[in-house]
């Protein structure tokens, strides 16, 4: 999908994962997420990850 983004012409992208899914987190971080917040929302907390491209 990085990729994808990149062909659309989009400088940054918005990545999001449950606070508990570490294996997402991870993943996320290893292709450049930047964490910007933690944020309640109805259904649980996410991470909130950008990711320059």
């Amino acid at each position: 999908m990085l990729d994808e983004a990149r062909r659309l012409g989009l400088d940054r992208v918005l990545v999001v994962c449950e606070e508990d899914n570490a294996a997402s987190a991870k993943t996320i971080e290893r292709h450049g997420g930047v964490l910007d917040e933690v944020q309640d929302t109805g259904h649980g907390a996410v991470r909130r990850y950008w990711i320059t491209l």
